[in-house]
């Protein structure tokens, strides 16, 4: 199956490195830094995958595509710069990888067969390159196209956990939710993430923040899904006791189970890079404005983050 994939920061060089290392095709639309270290080096991936001796075989660089499988890995506020430098590409089926519930809309702009996503695997990438696979939970997949199933089967063989979704949006949502309260929580303590939210005052404003997220989803008509590592369901709908409980046993299992995770936003954070908190955050402020739901802790959260990703200009 060919696959081009734009950009190349941890996720999309994680995914690009397994398709390659089991015989698919795999073009890469790379610049700048990232660029000379693939040329040099092709794709390296330690940590959950043994594919640190650099991938090489039937990679492209910066080839325009034409038919096949095409895949977003750049951060929601690159969207719209991506999507201008990508359109000589044109594919059977395109979906991102990125965070939030408004990408696949940008995407339908572009293109004509978008299918829902929700990316819920995780890495860092190393300064000379090599991407740190730190978790494979689940890609979830979704939408309206024949070969679905069969592109479910092959990325899933590829070694990436890789799940069929009926309702997508409902998986985007749920992911969405947890997602802005753990990008809250880890930029402002600038803590790994079971350090954070096994903390009580963090795990509290973690909860709050899926709560009232909760009900702006809840006000849309969304349904939401008890997902790992958040069931934001039974956050949402909950005593908010007994949410902050349920947030700092995560914590303590992130401890186990991925220690020294960081999210990528914090990631981003202490490399004095932007934010992805307008389009995260923001949207889920204007809507609950839009919707008259009040949000107290969402509004702080925005403030909080926008005022870190603003110091870093």
């Amino acid at each position: 199956m060919q696959f081009t994939i734009v950009g190349c920061g941890a996720l999309g060089t994680i995914l690009a490195a397994h398709l390659l290392d089991v015989g698919h095709r795999v073009n890469v639309r790379i610049r700048g830094r990232r660029l000379e270290q693939v040329q040099e080096h092709g794709l390296k991936v330690r940590g959950l995958a043994l594919l640190a001796k650099g991938t090489k075989e039937g990679l492209a660089i910066n080839e325009p595509s034409t038919d096949g499988v095409l895949i977003y890995a750049v951060k929601t506020y690159h969207m719209a710069g991506a999507l201008r430098d990508c359109s000589d590409c044109q594919a059977d089926v395109v979906f991102s990888l990125a965070n939030g519930v408004e990408k696949t809309r940008l995407l339908e702009s572009s293109y004509a067969k978008v299918l829902g996503c929700v990316a819920n695997f995780s890495g860092e990438l190393d300064g000379d390159g090599t991407a740190v696979f730190t978790r494979n939970v689940a890609l979830h997949l979704g939408g309206d196209w024949p070969e679905l199933e069969s592109l479910v089967s092959v990325i899933n063989a590829a070694g990436i956990t890789t799940k069929l979704s009926g309702d997508i949006y409902s998986e985007e949502w749920s992911k969405f939710v947890g997602w802005v309260a753990l990008l809250t929580v880890s930029v402002i303590s600038r803590l790994d993430t079971g350090d954070s939210l096994s903390n009580p005052f963090f795990a509290k404003f973690a909860a709050q923040i899926m709560r009232e997220s909760g009900h702006v989803a809840d006000k849309i008509g969304v349904v939401l899904l008890d997902r790992t590592p958040f069931p934001v369901a039974t956050i949402a709908q909950g005593p908010l006791g007994a949410a902050v409980s349920v947030v700092m046993d995560i914590g303590a299992d992130f401890k186990i189970q991925a220690p020294g995770h960081r999210i990528s936003a914090l990631q981003d954070l202490l490399a004095g890079k932007q934010l992805e908190v307008h389009e995260t955050l923001g949207f889920l402020v204007r809507e609950a404005e839009r919707l008259s739901v009040d949000c107290p802790a969402l509004n702080m959260a925005y403030n909080i983050v926008s005022g870190l990703s603003f110091a870093q200009k």
